[in-house]
């Protein structure tokens, strides 16, 4: 059997964070909407390569844990080459940038940025010891 770790969260404007998430290379796997409003999302699954990926929903006001925003963070791997493409479309869309990019001391190039909820993004090629 494989374990995968699929962080979940829920977002105030969902099509921002899809958007988001399709420029740091996600891909949609499963999108349930609410039939009375299709802007809401209900559940999400976007992939990222062959193991990775993120579920998502709209914020429900409904008292579960997950319907606060804000404190995720979630740490995305690509090639140096991607970061640097990543980081320029990340400014571009208008996100916080946190850290500029930069070579780091332990390796890769990282950068990192908040989302329009106030997640934590970090983007890099690191991809652990």
């Amino acid at each position: 059997m494989t374990t995968t770790v699929f962080p979940a969260m829920r977002t105030t404007d969902a099509a921002a964070t899809t958007a988001l998430l399709v420029t740091l290379g996600f891909t949609e796997r499963l999108i349930i909407r609410d039939e009375a409003d299709p802007e809401i999302i209900v559940h999400a699954e976007y992939a990222l390569g062959e193991t990775g990926g993120i579920m998502l929903g709209s914020v429900r006001n409904d008292g579960s844990a997950l319907d606060s925003v804000g404190g995720n963070s979630i740490y995305v791997v690509d090639t140096e080459r991607e970061v640097d493409r990543l980081y320029e479309e990340v400014i571009d869309m208008g996100h916080a940038i946190v850290r500029p990019v930069a070579t780091q001391p332990h390796g890769g190039r990282e950068f990192d940025f908040r989302d329009h909820d106030g997640n934590s993004w970090g983007v890099g090629s690191y991809r652990g010891a």
